[in-house]
């Protein structure tokens, strides 16, 4: 495990993170937009750039193969929540400072991604044969519908075995199902406009709402207002955070809710009850199982149309239950105009399975922690193979910034997921 590899892998994160990635209109280069298209363009040069076999699908996806045999995919992406440059206190396309990797797609997902790309690329300069073809999927849509992985469904067989280097150490092998639900509901006379969020996997930051009358003084710092004209201009601020760990964020919109709820409990006092809980209690949600845990809720997107308000949901259920059991009880607690715009099954490998083993037994030797493997809320393409894990690249005892402000990594950690990367690989190789 060189140095220079892992001076490389620094330089080429940082060619891609100072794309902008976020999704975007379609364009002749890539249907999620240019900057998508230009990142899938530069990933496949740096693939070339080190003997891989690459293929753009018309900028839906690129793939980087190398060797023979059965294939073992290693699945990620390209493309990247948005981000807000002002409220960043270093440049969000990359930057290193005090021995810290910045940049939005660092840690989520170009930085693992290429991680993995790297350490092929020194264990077959090492002389290293792969049992396996080892084959790089990097996709273009996985922070907004997937339709990059629908799309190489349509044209390619998907590698039977694989990991995606997209959530946390030590293993994953078990992901809760995804599901997100938008409902809509009556809005309350009082509410003349109200927004916050743009995508339901991100805890809201910032939300904005107007309403008749003059309200008081709010008692809860985070929020705001000002007075127009028979009016009151609400702002509340919160903390972003993943979908998939609301309780790492602050909901703006439960803010606003809760300053509405205590001066005006006649409209808002139920919908604070249903809405403001992230175990989904308020709506008969809180829900459990022993093998992937309790179920979490994030309202991710709030905006009014009309008379009535939409409310997109992202809800983290346990593997024995269905989404369609989810939607039931959101129908019958909140809303019957409610539909899943967007869902993933759940995804469980068993603990003692080859796999599962394997990459344990290489995360042990590099961190010298022996480790059991874990579930989470969060949704990688691990669910896409047939057989496949989550694998890194965050560190049990390592604070997590994706989808946030300032998301980053410490070059001490970036270099150890490296490490474990490259050693498991190595095995693999064997």
């Amino acid at each position: 495990m060189s140095k220079d590899y892992f001076n490389d892998l620094i330089e080429k994160t940082l060619r891609l993170v100072a794309i902008n990635s976020v999704q975007d209109v379609p364009c002749s280069i890539s249907p999620f937009g240019n900057g998508v298209g230009l990142c899938l363009l530069e990933t496949e040069k740096i693939c070339k750039e080190f003997g891989f076999k690459t293929h753009n699908e018309e900028g839906y996806y690129v793939t980087a193969s190398i060797g023979n045999g059965e294939e073992f995919g290693i699945l990620g992406h390209v493309d990247t929540v948005p981000f807000d440059a002002k409220a960043w206190s270093v440049n969000p396309l990359g930057e290193i400072k005090n021995n810290i990797l910045y940049g939005r797609g660092v840690l989520d997902d170009k930085g693992p991604m290429l991680a993995c790309l790297v350490a092929v690329k020194e264990l077959l300069d090492l002389g290293y044969k792969p049992k396996y073809k080892i084959k790089f999927i990097f996709g273009g849509n996985e922070e907004s519908g997937w339709k990059c992985i629908e799309r190489f469904n349509q044209k390619e067989k998907m590698p039977q075995i694989g990991i995606s280097p997209d959530a946390d150490f030590p293993v994953i092998n078990c992901e809760k199902g995804i599901v997100e639900i938008t409902s809509k509901i009556k809005k309350p006379s009082s509410l003349c406009k109200i927004k916050g969020g743009s995508r339901s996997n991100v805890v809201i930051g910032e939300c904005n709402a107007v309403v008749n009358g003059i309200l008081p003084a709010p008692k809860d710092i985070n929020v705001s207002i000002e007075h127009s004209q028979h009016h009151t201009y609400i702002k509340a601020l919160g903390q972003a955070a993943h979908g998939s760990t609301p309780n790492k964020g602050d909901n703006a919109f439960h803010h606003i809710l809760n300053y509405l709820a205590q001066y005006n409990p006649s409209e808002y006092l139920e919908l604070s009850k249903k809405l403001c809980h992230i175990t989904g209690e308020g709506l008969n949600l809180k829900l459990h199982d022993t093998v992937s845990g309790d179920l979490t809720f994030n309202v991710g997107v709030v905006k009014d149309n009309n008379d009535y308000l939409e409310i997109v949901m992202d809800i983290r259920y346990p593997i024995t239950y269905t989404k369609e059991q989810i939607l039931e009880i959101v129908k019958s607690n909140l809303s019957q105009d409610s539909t899943i715009t967007h869902f993933h099954d759940p995804l469980y490998v068993a603990k003692d399975d080859p796999l599962v083993e394997c990459l344990l037994k290489a995360y042990t030797k590099v961190t010298q922690q022996k480790a059991e493997p874990i579930t989470i809320g969060g949704g990688t393409y691990a669910r896409a193979l047939p057989h496949g894990v989550a694998f890194g690249p965050i560190f049990p005892d390592q604070e997590s910034t994706i989808h946030q402000i300032d998301e980053r990594v410490s070059l001490i950690d970036f270099e150890k997921a490296y490490n474990v990367y490259f050693e498991a690989l190595k095995m693999l190789f064997n």
